[in-house]
């Protein structure tokens, strides 16, 4: 073998940019200061811009851009992160009830709200041997000391927590704050507040009930109840704390010149807008979260000019963008029914014959079997295997499964299992919840065998090919296709001709009805047996929802709460509606029926 000489070796490492002898040496300039060019100040500015616009998230605690997404988005990802557990069927009673870093649910809730506000902080260095001294393959132990960062993780570790002993809380922001008042709204995760006397929830999604737990007992909390259920159930705080309200009166708050009225919000369960009432006769509205109607605008305790101004409005600006204009809940359920129809094969009930048409009929009429009341025929299951049914084999052998968040989405797989007249399975966790509403309807039609339902409920998250591939896999023989649903708001978009043309439109103008009305819907997959559908339907109200419920109010401010790092953007619709409104009469917008504009 031929041996290398010291020469070609320095040849064989030289090269035209650099050598190794180079490479190590440091270059004469490397300690000066240089001066930032204007485009590294732009840059500087433009990152210093981002920092601005972060919020952090009540769950998992990482900071969030809410100019690049929504922290509903990044929410309902880590809500999704909770339903995981639905799996094991683990009731939240147990005292063993353990998660997926093995502590019991309660130890890590408080580990998150123990977690000071500050950038994550690097593992102490009497943790590097340990970490580096694990088995290969030991990822469990990796993660448990490293800490989880995925953006769907709601579980982090620990951090040291300040001198003290005592968490600091991030101030309460002031659109979580009813003016004149001592209230706030929605606001959990501050701690105590000092000049707070009551606090209110309007629903029970974590986003708005982040930092509420067991141990609360910083003020009483006031809530519909369905959300106190909710409440008492899955977070188990004192039923002392928590007050419900009736719905749709006024009701005075003990210690306080303050009246409220709950008014169904059309967003989920038991979600409410607040109007608060003070002696002054000052009105201030809350929204939360909400998909404005018309019946809202026209509720006794609202309707104008029956009713003096709001001086303030406390406005679910979720999709205040016009390329969010889409389509009302009702006709996109109705989309959803109709290609659910289409693909089960369900065919409209024949006219019964009248008693003259019975007469003349020749043939002879087949006796009716009479029903047990003990097991129903309606059951999708029992009319699958029932020989002498008329329906075609394939009708009651198709599998219908809807994405839904913790709670949210019932009214799209509620309408559905009406019209097939059959039951409808979710987890044991789920089913805890859905009971909470206090739905005898809902209750009769739920199962926990997934071979009695056609009507599948699973978290939103678990609407993808592989994911409902295997679901149906494991539902063989019983059902031989799979239709899924997914509903979110975030799957339409308007096309960008209409959305630049609705960015300079007048208020008349984003406020009038679409030609077409008529939603489409179309698989986006389908392949073997397997087909999904997005649905454009939104528990929040789109844009052209928001525009005629503030052209229906008189309003004298509105105050953004979602996506307040966009603020100067919102404003400029906002500010513009309520200019386009000086010159005409306060009235309810014109409407095809009180459930949508």
């Amino acid at each position: 073998m031929k041996k290398h000489t010291r020469e070609e070796n320095d040849t064989a490492v030289k090269s035209r940019y650099f050598s190794i002898e180079t490479f190590f040496k440091t270059p004469a300039n490397a300690n000066k200061r240089l001066k930032p060019s204007a485009s590294d100040l732009q840059v500087e500015n433009a990152i210093k811009e981002l920092e601005e616009t972060k919020e952090q998230c009540p769950l998992c605690r990482l900071w969030i851009l809410t100019t690049s997404v929504s922290m509903e988005v990044h929410v309902n990802q880590c809500l999704d992160k909770e339903q995981e557990r639905e799996k094991e069927n683990i009731p939240p009673s147990q005292e063993n009830d353990s998660s997926i870093c093995g502590k019991d649910v309660q130890s890590c809730q408080q580990e998150k709200d123990s977690t000071p506000v500050a950038d994550d902080s690097k593992p102490p260095p009497s943790l590097w041997k340990s970490m580096f001294s694990l088995a290969a393959g030991s990822t469990a132990a990796l993660a448990s000391v490293l800490g989880a960062r995925d953006v769907n993780t709601n579980i982090l570790p620990a951090k040291n927590p300040p001198a003290g002993g005592k968490r600091k809380y991030k101030p309460c922001p002031f659109y979580k704050r009813v003016r004149d008042t001592r209230f706030t709204v929605d606001a959990f995760s501050y701690g105590r507040i000092a000049d707070c006397e009551g606090y209110f929830l309007t629903h029970f999604h974590a986003d708005h009930y982040g930092g509420l737990r067991a141990s609360w007992t910083h003020g009483p909390i006031y809530c519909s109840q369905v959300t106190a259920n909710l409440v008492k159930q899955e977070l188990r705080v004192d039923p002392r704390r928590v007050h419900p309200l009736p719905m749709n009166q006024l009701c005075p708050i003990p210690g306080s010149d303050v009246q409220v009225a709950l008014i169904d919000a059309n967003h989920c369960p038991g979600s409410v807008l607040f109007l608060f009432v003070l002696s002054n006769q000052k009105r201030h509205l809350h929204t939360g979260d909400f998909r404005a109607a018309p019946r809202m605008c026209l509720h006794p305790l609202i309707k104008q000019p029956e009713n003096p101004p709001l001086n303030s409005l406390h406005l679910d600006t979720t999709y205040l963008s016009p390329q969010y204009a889409f389509p009302a809940q009702d006709e996109c359920i109705q989309a959803v029914c109709d290609l659910v129809r289409m693909e089960v094969g369900v065919t409209p009930k024949t006219k019964k014959p009248s008693l003259l048409e019975s007469w003349i009929h020749t043939e002879t009429p087949q006796p009716v079997e009479q029903e047990n009341p003990m097991t129903s025929k309606d059951d999708a299951f029992q009319r699958m295997m029932d020989p002498n049914n008329r329906r075609p084999a394939a009708a009651s052998r198709v599998l219908i499964v809807v994405g839904t968040y913790t709670i949210g989405k019932e009214r799209v797989f509620i309408n559905i299992a009406r019209m097939l007249k059959c039951k409808i399975y979710a987890p044991s966790k789920k089913r805890r919840i859905l009971e909470c509403q206090q739905d005898d309807e809902l209750n009769n039609m739920l199962t926990g065998n997934p071979l009695e339902a056609q009507v599948h409920v699973v978290p939103l998250r678990e609407i993808r090919a592989d994911i409902m591939s295997n679901y149906l896999k494991q539902h063989r023989p019983q059902f031989t296709s799979l239709v899924a649903f997914k509903p979110s708001g975030w799957t339409y978009k308007s096309a960008p001709a209409q959305t630049s043309v609705m960015k300079m439109a007048p208020l008349f103008q984003v406020i009038a009805p679409p030609v077409d009305r008529a939603v489409r819907l179309q698989p986006y997959y389908k392949r073997d047996g397997v087909k999904l559908v997005g649905v454009p339907y939104s528990e929040h109200s789109s844009f052209r929802e928001l525009a005629s419920f503030v052209a229906s109010l008189d309003v004298q401010h509105i105050i953004p709460t979602v996506n307040v790092g966009q603020l100067p953007a919102m404003s400029a619709f906002l500010d513009k509606w309520q200019e386009d409104k000086r010159a005409k009469r306060i009235q309810v917008v014109d409407y095809p029926n009180q459930e949508h504009w």
